[in-house]
């Protein structure tokens, strides 16, 4: 019995120590699988500054690939941004992929576009508008630079006047009156050619520039003269509009002179501008003058010669000397600065010849002036002192703008002569009649001060007037 009961508890006691060990291994393995899941906690002093260091020597090449490749990203996209700004700015970024001839036959085509048709011509409408806004920022560059360049010339120019014997006080105003502008005055007594003052005188007496809308008043002189109109009846320039001479001098109506040039022919319109002292020197006492050109026959249609003053190229000393002519009543003086004393106290006038032109002539020509600063296009030379009477012309030279304006003043007592001539790529004849209207309005209290009349009452001003009537 007691065999048998050994037998069956050895092996019992086998299967109960097996399930034990099985168990407690299972344990311990399941307690390890946890530990490795669980987050670890950052290590401390040291021993995290040594984990630090060498994740970073592990993994820092990886680290600077991945930092220097998003750097170069960065960088090219930036470079790009830069290059297209440099190129014309945001206006072209882009270039439209559609060609001229696709957009126009998108443009034409017939029905409803499709929407890639209708992206198509956006995009190409954008560049466009893109391309023509970045030509345009150019243009306005290249002007600007331009016309500081010409200011800067003037400025030297002027720095190299000879100004012995010229009046300093009007030279001030014309100084001022300028303000820096690009351009040439010159301011002379018509009764005699005495000059006052030359501001830029290379400009002045050197460098010929075509006389724009200035040579109406040779061209109305002559046809005038010439009696090639009725100067009582409206010169008819197409078959509905007409217009009288005064109004068309005044508004400067080249149509008009187109006719009254045509009627005149290239050889009476040449004859004239010669006589009245163009195409040649005045003999002003300055250095370098520059006698400057007539039109060559066959050369310049002879209507836009005789409105625009195609061909001709003219001083600002010849225009002074010419205006100054129309104001004393045909008496072409020599142009002269009294570089003596002696000068100044026996002022001499040289006369070179009378012009081509009667009184009536002349006063039918000076209504045209007179209506050119009164309610033409020279209005901002206006004075409240005295009467001016002037021309304006606006047209292009050899590369610039050009803005000019003869004038005197007073109609009934000439005194004062003022030309301007300014150029740059903004100036035109009422800029130019500005210029000689603020010369105007600082020296005419000095020429005319019997005018500025302020009485304290009636009698004050009634014995006033009659002491400065002239005898």
């Amino acid at each position: 019995m007691r065999k048998v009961s050994h037998v069956f508890a050895t092996p019992l006691l086998f299967v109960i120590l097996t399930i034990f060990v099985g168990s407690f291994l299972n344990i311990n393995a399941y307690a390890k699988q946890r530990r490795q899941a669980a987050p670890k906690k950052p290590a401390k002093g040291k021993k995290a500054k040594a984990n630090r260091t060498t994740r970073g020597v592990k993994s820092g090449r990886s680290s600077r690939s991945q930092v220097a490749k998003k750097g170069s990203r960065r960088g090219s996209r930036t470079g790009r941004k830069i290059a297209r700004s440099g190129r014309g700015g945001r206006y072209s970024q882009t270039k439209s992929t559609v060609s001229d001839k696709e957009a126009r036959s998108l443009r034409r085509k017939r029905g409803k576009l499709t929407r890639a048709e209708r992206q198509k011509l956006s995009s190409y409408r954008s560049s466009r508008r893109r391309r023509s806004r970045a030509i345009y920022l150019a243009r306005l560059r290249a002007m600007r630079a331009r016309d500081a360049a010409l200011r800067n010339i003037a400025a030297t120019n002027i720095l190299h006047d000879n100004s012995t014997g010229e009046d300093l006080e009007i030279r001030r105003a014309v100084m001022d009156a300028l303000e820096g502008r690009s351009g040439t005055v010159v301011v002379m007594d018509p009764s005699n050619g005495r000059i006052y003052t030359i501001v830029n005188q290379q400009m002045a007496l050197g460098s010929p520039v075509k006389p724009c809308s200035t040579v109406k008043l040779v061209v109305g002189l002559a046809a005038l003269h010439e009696g090639v109109f009725d100067p009582n009846q409206d010169v008819q320039f197409s078959r509905r509009a007409s217009m009288n001479l005064t109004d068309a001098t005044a508004r400067s109506n080249n149509p008009v002179f187109q006719v009254l040039g045509r009627q005149l022919g290239y050889e009476r319109v040449v004859r004239y501008a010669g006589n009245f002292g163009f195409g040649e020197i005045t003999g002003v006492n300055y250095p370098g003058e520059n006698p400057g050109f007539l039109p060559e026959e066959g050369e310049q249609e002879t209507g836009y010669m005789s409105s625009h003053g195609d061909g001709f190229g003219i001083t600002a000393i010849q225009l002074a000397a010419f205006t100054s002519a129309i104001a004393n009543g045909g008496y072409l003086y020599l142009p002269h600065a009294p570089r003596t004393p002696e000068e100044h106290t026996n002022f001499e006038p040289i006369l070179k010849r009378r012009i081509e032109m009667s009184a009536e002539d002349r006063l039918r020509m000076m209504a045209g002036m007179i209506g050119t600063v009164n309610f033409g296009t020279g209005k901002l030379a206006y004075n409240s002192l005295g009467q001016v009477a002037g021309k304006t012309g606006t047209c292009r030279g050899n590369r610039d703008k050009l803005g000019l304006f003869t004038s005197f003043s007073s109609v009934d007592n000439p005194k004062l002569v003022v030309t301007v001539i300014t150029t740059g790529s903004t100036e035109a004849g009422k800029r130019a009649a500005a210029i000689a209207g603020r010369i105007y309005a600082a020296v005419s209290p000095r020429f005319f001060r019997e005018r500025v009349v302020t009485p304290t009452s009636t009698t004050e001003a009634n014995g006033r007037e009659m002491n400065i009537l002239p005898r």
